[in-house]
């Protein structure tokens, strides 16, 4: 059994969505955020996600 919290999941499924390129303002629409503060909240990138987006500078 897990110690899990609709809360983690929330953060899970943005980080999800974020990770693979959908752009921010499509998730906060999807997740019903008025605000983009409030998605960027939610939106952590793996490590290995953000140095892919370093990779494609050069």
């Amino acid at each position: 059994m897990t110690n899990s919290r609709f809360h983690d999941l929330h953060h899970h499924v943005t980080s999800m969505l974020v990770m693979p390129c959908v752009d921010l303002n499509t998730v906060r629409e999807l997740l019903g955020h008025s605000d983009l503060k409030m998605t960027l909240r939610y939106a952590h990138l793996a490590l290995v996600h953000k140095a892919a987006a370093v990779d494609l500078i050069g």
